[in-house]
């Protein structure tokens, strides 16, 4: 028999970590996410389906990296909420007990924060973050990040990538792509800044990789990182990447 894909179920090895196949179970927003932001039990459950179902790799989403700009409903990972570090560790356990590596995607919505919030009129009274200032396509104006607070993101994703290794989350996934914070700076549509994370596109790149480094750092070699991002914006002015 000639197989169109005979690789599929072979396993892989990326880094320091082996894959028991090359089918990865791609972020998929929990089925539950408690009022403190951390998985509840059906998501756990939800997540742990998906490596007894045989994928290699099973990733939890949406976990928001700095809630102090972002305030989306989503997951949170850090020391501050009670229970957040043990709920994330029970569901990689769950996931790793099934023979499939537990994964996580790292994100910042930036100026569309709010979109996951149980209360939809609560995004009014809050600050919208983005690369620049501008107003939001539902009348909402955009505040630009200051380079203080950039840092300040950059630094939540290092701590963030230490706290989830220590969960026994064996890779990462950082979300770069579908108009989120990441792909806000890498768009020539929503990036008009004028200093060093604007312009070209070395500098609309700078944000992204600095968030990478910091996760590298955090995590050290031989971890598997993926970059999530969009292959076109597919709108005027939006960003294609050159490859």
């Amino acid at each position: 028999m000639i197989r169109k894909y005979p690789n599929l179920c072979k396993p892989i090895t990326i880094g320091n970590v082996t894959f028991r196949n090359r089918m990865f179970s791609a972020p998929m927003s929990g089925a539950e996410i408690t009022p403190e932001c951390m998985i509840g039990p059906k998501s756990t459950a939800f997540y742990e389906l998906r490596a007894k179902g045989g994928a290699a790799a099973v990733t939890v989403s949406e976990l928001m990296v700095h809630p102090a700009t972002d305030a989306s409903h989503a997951y949170h990972l850090n020391t501050e909420t009670v229970g957040s570090v043990a709920s994330f560790t029970y569901t990689a356990d769950a996931i790793k007990r099934h023979g499939a590596v537990p994964s996580v995607e790292f994100s910042h919505s930036g100026q569309y924060a709010g979109t996951y919030l149980l209360d939809k009129n609560k995004k009014e009274s809050m600050t919208q973050y983005g690369p620049s200032a501008g107003t939001r396509p539902d009348g909402l104006p955009v505040t630009p990040l200051t380079k203080a607070q950039i840092g300040d993101i950059v630094k939540a994703y290092y701590d963030t990538a230490k706290l989830a290794k220590l969960c026994g989350y064996e890779m990462i996934m950082v979300h770069g792509g579908h108009g989120w914070l990441i792909n806000q700076f890498l768009s020539p549509y929503f990036n008009h800044r004028t200093d060093e994370y604007g312009g070209c596109f070395e500098n609309r790149v700078r944000f992204a990789r600095e968030v990478l480094s910091a996760v590298r750092e955090a995590v050290g070699p031989g971890f598997p990182i993926e970059f999530r991002m969009s292959g076109s914006e597919f709108f005027e002015d939006g960003s294609v990447p050159a490859f």
